[in-house]
């Protein structure tokens, strides 16, 4: 395929979407798209693309095997100049479209990727994959449930296991170590976000954090070379609940699925931890089964082979990720699309818990600038 890709979700048409499929395998030759509807799903939330469900009609030539999936999901990287240029430095576009390339298909917690149409001279991608509507969404307004979130971190430990320094990594040129420079852009992703947040929700921050987030930027470097001494997997580095999906016939691990690797990256999977549990369960929820859920993770490892890694030590390095993942809300909020109720309602909720989460555990005493 060697036109140019669609750059919106309502560029993609009938005859792209043939060709797309077909070059997938998903379709054959004797059978065409004849008309595509686009409906746009995660409206006001995301900030870093566009996401569709294309529901295809299908017309079926002589010899035809069958027609294609009935919806398929549509992902396309955001147009908004503003929002490439902080992200350029890291290449998050490319590292997702490689990553369903080249890793996806090793894990069976990811959804089936039906094509990847790639343009990475231009930062560009289009990615068509199986649609997971019918399980249950995460929602991160709400929370996590305790037995939903011991869901995730078990599922979150074995991917960490299964690449738990890995020889396989070196060969993954392509994704960059998290202390890599390219992956510290959030210095100026954080002063530029800043501004927007604090006219946002300067109003509900805590006066404790003040200094916390006053040094933030600052000491995004050293946090990030904290990640890079740890352990070695690959990190998801944006799991959320928004991003998982759930099969409520399975139980565990596998009941969970995951989207959305544009940011992952190899260092300490710590960060994945810290992130999850301060930003997406409840307060009380988490600071009643904290400790129970970080073993749920730990056993993980271990069921998957880790052997060199201490519950004590991951207790320490997830402080480190708590204190990270401060950068989200911040970003997120700076670039919001503030007629979205819910968009509005999800990042009040996580700064409340994020907060909350990095007072409990005085991150300000990881702070060394």
């Amino acid at each position: 395929m060697t036109e140019r890709l669609p750059l919106h979700v309502r560029d993609v048409t009938a005859d792209w979407l043939t060709g797309a499929l077909r070059a997938g395998g998903v379709i054959d030759e004797a059978t065409t798209v004849e008309h595509v509807t686009c409906e746009p799903v995660a409206a006001g939330v995301g900030f870093m693309g566009e996401v569709a469900r294309l529901i295809p009609t299908y017309a079926s030539g002589a010899g035809s095997s069958g027609s294609g999936p009935a919806t398929v999901i549509a992902k396309i990287p955001t147009q908004d100049q503003n929002v490439r240029s902080l992200l350029a430095p890291a290449r998050v576009f490319e590292r997702e479209a490689r990553f369903y390339l080249d890793i996806a298909p090793q894990l069976e917690m990811v959804p089936t990727a039906y094509h990847v149409a790639a343009d990475f001279a231009r930062d560009d991608y289009v990615l068509l994959m199986e649609d997971l509507g019918h399980l249950r969404t995460g929602d991160q307004i709400g929370g996590a449930a305790p037995d939903q979130a011991a869901a995730a971190l078990e599922c979150l430990g074995g991917v960490h296991a299964k690449f738990w320094r890995s020889a396989r990594l070196d060969d993954i040129a392509w994704m960059p170590r998290i202390d890599d420079p390219s992956m510290k852009i959030g210095r100026e992703i954080y002063a530029a976000s800043l501004p927007g947040f604090l006219e946002m929700f300067g109003g509900s921050l805590d006066p404790s954090l003040a200094g916390v987030i006053a040094r933030f930027g600052d000491n995004v470097h050293q946090v990030m070379d904290r990640f890079g001494a740890m352990p070695t997997t690959i990190v998801h580095f944006d799991y959320r609940l928004d991003n998982l999906f759930f099969d409520d016939s399975a139980r565990g691990a596998e009941s969970v699925r995951i989207i959305d690797f544009q940011a992952s990256c190899k260092g300490g999977g710590a960060y994945d931890v810290g992130y999850f549990l301060s930003q997406n369960v409840a307060t009380d929820v988490r600071r009643e089964h904290e400790d129970e859920l970080l073993r749920i993770y730990h056993a993980a490892l271990a069921a998957g082979g880790v052997s060199d890694y201490s519950f004590e030590q991951l207790r320490a390095d997830y402080r480190v990720g708590v204190l990270y993942g401060w950068i989200i809300p911040v970003y997120a909020v700076g670039t919001l699309d503030s007629s979205s109720d819910r968009a509005v309602a999800l990042w009040t909720e996580v700064v409340r818990r994020a907060q909350a989460a990095m007072i409990d555990h005085d991150v300000a005493s990881l702070l060394v600038t």
